[in-house]
């Protein structure tokens, strides 16, 4: 059964990407260039959204999430962020990866998901373009940000109020009634038209908020 009241996101990628950079970054508006944690670790805070407030976890994952602990991870979460740096092209193979993955375990009505595309204000080393994460996010139907977790709080923090507020639409979409007529399929299609997720239409799919900044 959806819980309207809990959001859970999950941060996949590669390591050294900055996952734990943009994760605080969001929640703390404070930038900390250093971690070595060899474990996840779970934050909780509230956000809220037409003056309802919901509970929001957000697991920042570790080098387990390669292993044994990804399909717990994807089994357990409603949002992903799947993140990568602009400078390292094997990360962006990684992040090509964790997409597939989403898109064989989880029905698309399911989940929603964010490619994040970090490391910004490195724009003289960057391996990966723009265009590159914008094809990217358009084969799978997701939105699409590159930001700097280092130099830029706007950026991290727009990206993860739009992954919200569409995981949070999704729930509402899927606790209506009219589901137990329509099927999952027709709850994906109805998704899809709000949201740019039509993958038949070209058009629509340009339409996913994304920015770089």
């Amino acid at each position: 059964m959806t819980n309207l009241n809990k959001i859970k996101v999950v941060v996949l990628g590669s390591p050294r990407v900055g996952k734990s950079a943009v994760t605080v970054r969001y929640l703390t508006k404070r930038y900390i260039g250093e971690y070595s944690s060899t474990s996840d670790f779970l934050y909780r805070h509230n956000v809220t959204f037409d003056n309802v407030t919901t509970e929001v976890e957000i697991l920042d994952t570790s080098k387990c999430a390669k292993t044994g602990c990804l399909y717990e991870h994807l089994r357990w979460g409603d949002a992903f962020v799947v993140v990568y740096s602009i400078c390292d092209r094997n990360s962006f193979a990684d992040a090509s990866e964790y997409l597939l993955q989403l898109s064989k375990l989880k029905l698309p009505s399911y989940y929603t998901t964010l490619l994040l595309g970090n490391k910004r204000d490195l724009d003289h080393s960057r391996q990966i373009t723009v265009n590159d994460g914008h094809e990217l996010s358009f084969h799978y139907s997701c939105q699409f940000y590159e930001v700097s977790a280092a130099e830029n709080y706007a950026g991290v923090s727009l990206a993860f109020q739009s992954l919200l507020r569409e995981a949070r639409s999704a729930q509402l979409l899927r606790a209506l009634p009219i589901r137990r007529k329509l099927g999952v399929n027709s709850v994906s299609k109805a998704l899809g038209n709000i949201f740019g997720k039509n993958n038949n239409n070209k058009g629509d799919r340009k339409k996913r908020p994304s920015l770089s900044i």
